[in-house]
């Protein structure tokens, strides 16, 4: 999911759990906590059931994902970092004023290519593939 505020701008869920009304919960608790401060950028993670979802939040633009506990916690946060990033980039200054979902269509592909990507591409771990890259050089 990425949100502007509570104003959510696009999401995917691979999933049929209740993971969008989770994420939605957690977007209006973490709004409320930080008030009117939209602007602190921080990286946070709630645990629900078998479940973590993970928050990163950059430039008043939040986004967030579910994952198993057992991905632990950087490639999640390397996955929103990237989301983040390809956001900016694809929608610059329009973030700052867009409706809810207005993204959405377009977006919700990017999302759901990227979630399969660092779901089951040993690549997109960066640190694993910079260790295997490292050895291979002092080989």
């Amino acid at each position: 999911m990425v949100a502007r505020g509570e104003v959510v701008l696009s999401e995917f869920s691979g999933t049929s759990t209740n993971a969008n009304t989770v994420a939605k919960q957690i977007l209006n608790k973490i709004n409320n906590q930080q008030g009117a401060a939209l602007n602190c950028d921080s990286n946070v993670s709630f645990c629900h059931d078998r479940y973590v979802f993970h928050v990163k939040r950059t430039d008043g633009l939040t986004v967030l994902c579910m994952a198993e506990d057992s991905f632990g916690r950087r490639i999640p946060f390397e996955f929103l970092e990237d989301i983040h990033q390809r956001f900016v980039k694809t929608y610059g200054r329009a973030i700052l004023s867009a409706p809810a979902y207005a993204m959405n269509d377009e977006f919700s592909r990017v999302l759901s290519q990227q979630i399969d990507y660092y779901s089951n591409d040993p690549n997109a771990d960066r640190l694993n593939r910079l260790k295997g890259e490292m050895s291979q050089a002092s080989t």
